[in-house]
Parts: C-alpha cells; sequence; structure tokens
C-alpha cells in the first residue's frame, strides 16, 4: 500500500523509459482501474503504487479520483496530502472539492474551520451539489447559522432530500419563532415524507400560529397532513388543538370546512365548544337565521353558547330591528352571566319598552337582579314612562333601586315624579322625597325647585314652599335670588316675620348678601312699613300675586309683588 503523505520521486531518465505516447496510454489505463475500484480505498491505493514503482506521473485525474475517494471517506489527513500535490502540480479544487473538504474537516471535530470555509465559499458565491446540501444545512444548523441554512435547505427539500430529525426540529423551532408559515409546512411534510416522530407540541403551536395569521388554507393543509400520518409519526390534533384552526375558518365564515372538521373531530357527536365553532361560522357567513336555529338545538340539548356569539347575533339583530330575538338573546346572557354592556343592552330594552311597559319592566327587572348595569337613557325612558302612566309609586320605587344600583344617581332623573306628584295634590310624598333625597346624598336640580316652589306659592302654599327650599339648600342646591326673594315677600304680606327670617337664612346659604330689599321684606313683616287701611292683616285666601305693590311711604319705593324689579 502507498503511503499517502509520500510524493513521487522526481522523473529521471532511465534505461527502457516510456516515451511520450506509451506514457498517456499508460495514464488512461491506470485512471480505467482507479474508476473500476472506486469505492475500494485499498484497491485504488494499489493502483498508485504501481504508477509510482513503474514511475509513470500521476496527473490532475489520478490524483483528483483518489482526493474524491478520500474525501468521501472524510479521511481528512490523507485528502490533505493529496491536495498538497495537486497544488504542487498547479491544480486548483472547485468549489464542489473545497465543500468536501469542509465537511471532512467537520466530521474531524474541527467544526469552526469547516464553518470558515463553507461562510468563504458562500462569500464568494459557491454553492454545494446538490448532494452536499444536507450535510452543509446541519453544519449551518449546528453552529446556529439558520439564517444561512434556510436557502440551502429549501433547495435540499424542493429536491427531494431529507435532513436529519435534529436538523428539523431545529428549523421548526425557527419557522415558528419568526411566524413563518411556508417554512412551517415544508419542515413538517419534510419529516412526516421521512417518517420521523413530529412533537405533538410542535404540531399544536404551529396550527394557532397558522391560525393566528389568517392561514386558514395552510392550516387545514397542515391538519390533513397530520391526520393522514401514522400514529407513530404524528398525532392527529384534538379538538382543543384545532380550535384555534376553526376560529379562523369560522371568521371567514366558512361553514361547510367547519362543520366537516367539527364531524370529524367529534366522530358525529361534538361538544358545545365545537357547536360554538359552527355558531361563529354562520355568523361569519351573515348567517343569522342559520346561527339562531343552531343556538336553539345547542340550547335544547343543554349545550351552552359563548358569550361571545350571543353578543355577535344581538348587535346582528338589533341591527335587523328584529326585537324578539334580540330579546332572547339578552335572556341568554343574563343566565349564562355573562357581562352585558350597557350599549349592547340599551337598544334591546328601549325596542321591549316601546313595545310594552310591562315587558320593558321586566326585562329592566331581570337585567338589574343578575347585577348587569343598565343604558342610563333607556332607564331613564323607563322612568318617564311610568310617570306619563300615573304609576307614580311605582315610578319612585324604580328610581330608588336605579340609584342604588348606580344607574340614575343625579336629580335631574327625580324631576318629573316630584311634578307628578305636586300635580297629582300629593305635595307631602313630594316634600317627603326630596328630604329623602337630600339624606340620601342626591341634589336636585335647581330648575325643579324654582318650579315646585313657584308651583306652591301660586296656590299660597308657603310652608310647603318654604320646606322645599329647606330642603335643597341642606342639600346644598340653593335657589336663584328670584324665586328665594318670592318666597320671601309670601311671608311678607302674610306677616310672618319668624318665616321671613328663615328665608333670609336661606340667602345667606345660597352666598346672597340680604341688601335694602331684603329689609324691607322684614319691616312689611314686622309691621314697621304702615300697610293699606284697606289691607286685611292675614288675608283669608293669599292670592297668587298681589294686585297692585302695597302702600309705602312715599320716600321709600314700594317693593314688587314677587320678584322685585
Amino acid at each position: 500500500m502507498v503511503d499517502d503523505t509520500s510524493t513521487p520521486p522526481a522523473a529521471s531518465p532511465a534505461p527502457g523509459a516510456l516515451d511520450a505516447a506509451e506514457i498517456a496510454a499508460e495514464q488512461d489505463h491506470y485512471a480505467e482501474a482507479l474508476q473500476r475500484f472506486r469505492g475500494d480505498v485499498r484497491m485504488m491505493e494499489q493502483v498508485l503504487a504501481t504508477m509510482i514503482e513503474r514511475r509513470v506521473p500521476r496527473g490532475e485525474v489520478h490524483l483528483g479520483l483518489m482526493l474524491d475517494q478520500y474525501l468521501e471517506g472524510r479521511e481528512l489527513r490523507k485528502a490533505r496530502a493529496i491536495i498538497g500535490q495537486l497544488d504542487e502540480a498547479g491544480v486548483p479544487l472547485d468549489a464542489g472539492r473545497r465543500h468536501a473538504v469542509a465537511l471532512a474537516a467537520a466530521a474531524a471535530g474541527q467544526g469552526a474551520e469547516a464553518l470558515a470555509m463553507v461562510e468563504r465559499l458562500a462569500a464568494d458565491g459557491h454553492q454545494p451539489t446538490r448532494d452536499q446540501t444536507s450535510a452543509v444545512v446541519a453544519l449551518l444548523v449546528g453552529a446556529r447559522r439558520t439564517a444561512a441554512a434556510w436557502p440551502l435547505y429549501r433547495r435540499s427539500a424542493a429536491a427531494g432530500r431529507t435532513a436529519d430529525r435534529d436538523v428539523h426540529l431545529a428549523l421548526l423551532a425557527d419557522a415558528l419563532g419568526r411566524r413563518a408559515a411556508k417554512d412551517t409546512l415544508l419542515v413538517l411534510r419534510s419529516m412526516v415524507a421521512a417518517g420521523q416522530r413530529v412533537p405533538s407540541l410542535r404540531t399544536a403551536e404551529a396550527l394557532r400560529m397558522l391560525a393566528r395569521a389568517g392561514q386558514a388554507d395552510r392550516g387545514l393543509e397542515l391538519f390533513e397532513l397530520l391526520a393522514a400520518a401514522p400514529d407513530a409519526v404524528a398525532a392527529t390534533p384534538d379538538g382543543e388543538t384545532v380550535a384555534a384552526l376553526l376560529e379562523a375558518l369560522a371568521r371567514r365564515g366558512r361553514v361547510e370546512e367547519v362543520t366537516a372538521l367539527v364531524v370529524r373531530i367529534s366522530g358525529g357527536a361534538p361538544g358545545g365548544h365545537l357547536r360554538n365553532a359552527v355558531v361563529a361560522a354562520r355568523l361569519g357567513a351573515d348567517d343569522a337565521d342559520g346561527a339562531w336555529a343552531e343556538l336553539e338545538a345547542m340550547w335544547a340539548e343543554g349545550h351552552l353558547p359563548t358569550a361571545a356569539n350571543l353578543e355577535r347575533l344581538l348587535d346582528a339583530e338589533v341591527a335587523a330591528g328584529v326585537n324578539v330575538r334580540a330579546a332572547g338573546i339578552l335572556d341568554w346572557l343574563v343566565v349564562i352571566g355573562a357581562p352585558v354592556p350597557p350599549a349592547r343592552s340599551g337598544p334591546v330594552l328601549r325596542a321591549e319598552l316601546a313595545g310594552g311597559l310591562d315587558a320593558g319592566l321586566r326585562m329592566a327587572s331581570a337585567l338589574l337582579d343578575a347585577g348587569q348595569p343598565l343604558d342610563r337613557a333607556a332607564a331613564r325612558d323607563l322612568v318617564e314612562r311610568l310617570v306619563r302612566a300615573r304609576r307614580l309609586d311605582e315610578a319612585r320605587a324604580w328610581l330608588d333601586r336605579l340609584r342604588v344600583a348606580g344607574t340614575l344617581t343625579l336629580g335631574r332623573s327625580w324631576g318629573s315624579l316630584l311634578a307628578a306628584l305636586v300635580a297629582a295634590k300629593r305635595s307631602d310624598d313630594a316634600v317627603g322625597l326630596l328630604e329623602e333625597l337630600v339624606a340620601a346624598g342626591v341634589a336636585p336640580e335647581g330648575a325643579d325647585l324654582v318650579r315646585l316652589v313657584s308651583g306652591r306659592l301660586r296656590t299660597g302654599d308657603r310652608a310647603r314652599a318654604e320646606r322645599f327650599a329647606a330642603a335643597a339648600s341642606a342639600a346644598g342646591v340653593h335657589l336663584p335670588e328670584e324665586a328665594l326673594r318670592e318666597l320671601l315677600w309670601a311671608h311678607a304680606r302674610a306677616g310672618d316675620a319668624p318665616a321671613v327670617e328663615r328665608v333670609l337664612a336661606l340667602l345667606v346659604a345660597a352666598g346672597i348678601t340680604p341688601d335694602e330689599r331684603h329689609e324691607k321684606a322684614r319691616a312689611w313683616a314686622t309691621g314697621e312699613t304702615r300697610r293699606r287701611l284697606d289691607e286685611p292683616t292675614e288675608p283669608a285666601a293669599e292670592p297668587t300675586e298681589p294686585a297692585a305693590e302695597p302702600t309705602e311711604p312715599a320716600a321709600e319705593p314700594a317693593p314688587g309683588s314677587a320678584v322685585e324689579g
């Protein structure tokens, strides 16, 4: 056997040496022998030894064939000896053999050197041969050069070549991390084709990633790929894993694909979450009738619909003006305990109130009993309808309930009820309600108070008018000066000095400094100001407004009857 590190002896003339034609023939003969013994290193080395013994020059063909054999066997030391001989002959290595040297270096544990060689070749624009690509990919992936490995891997996979499972798993993790749908499917297809076990966690992650990316078609392709693979290679995804894919299909309204997938996963007896996927698909296809029918069937079978499906169908029915269905869906939402924002329940409640007050009351009561917030506009409408229907006690009870629920907490919500109680000659109830509001920390509206006080004064009921003003002042809502002055002079004309003093205190509490006009009212009430001889001290019935201003000394102008100008 020839020593691979030896170099051929220098050629020297010898008796009986071959001429040029004979040398060429001998070289061709040995080249054919090397080619014939390809794969048998021992025989190929014997051929080279014979050439050395017979002093037949070894050319590029002979050394190249021997180099290829050494590189194929990853015999780096012997390969480098041949490379040295080629260098001496001035024969450079092509890209394929340089890649082969890099792979041999990697096999010999010289990974850093091998990686540097491959990167230099890539920088020079040289690509490995088809047979070398998989090994180069493995080298790059092992060195965490996945970005450089992907182009080579795609070319190799397209040519039907495979990679080791570890390489595939590393590339799959990278593709999932980049959310690269095409690369993810490419790796999974290659693994299944090669019979390599695919981890269930990775397939589940891939399906979710495709669904989130809106790649419903690729998700279906992956499901079919996994379902058709042997159990030893990949498990068929279960319903929970496919839920994200079903959701992606449902958003696009692909009812047929969703239904077929649900039946396939469940074996014909889908559970509630799969049935909800069908409902979502019908909603995605704008098929409200089909979604309603599916929900009714689910309910009858004891399956609960999801809040998301109910809310979407509720919005669709409200937009279409189908109030009966909308009310039924709202009932379902309340039953399953899903939070219903006022923006959704409000239109349904208003539509129910428009159809009948009692029906609206029942719906509002059910919402409040379930702890659901009511739409403020709908709640005000409910109270106003009760007031217009003269169901004042119910209106008061509902206002109390809505105040406690935090729906109607402002004083203006009570104005119409206060006015209706007064109009119904239930002034005591109105005053009592106002005092309860003050005790509860609810500030009545100033405009409502002015109407109540002025109305009581027109009927001569000074005591209740003052009670309204005092109760409002206690709540921090003060009547305007004109209204308080009207109350002041009503007491003054009646000669009720203590009441005048109380009203003056209300003026001060309202931030109004009493002036000479208010002092005139006090003087009028105490009798300091001379009255008309024909005016009784206490009139039998107080007029709404005096016919004329009371007579006062010429030095002082007379005050106005209700509001001093």
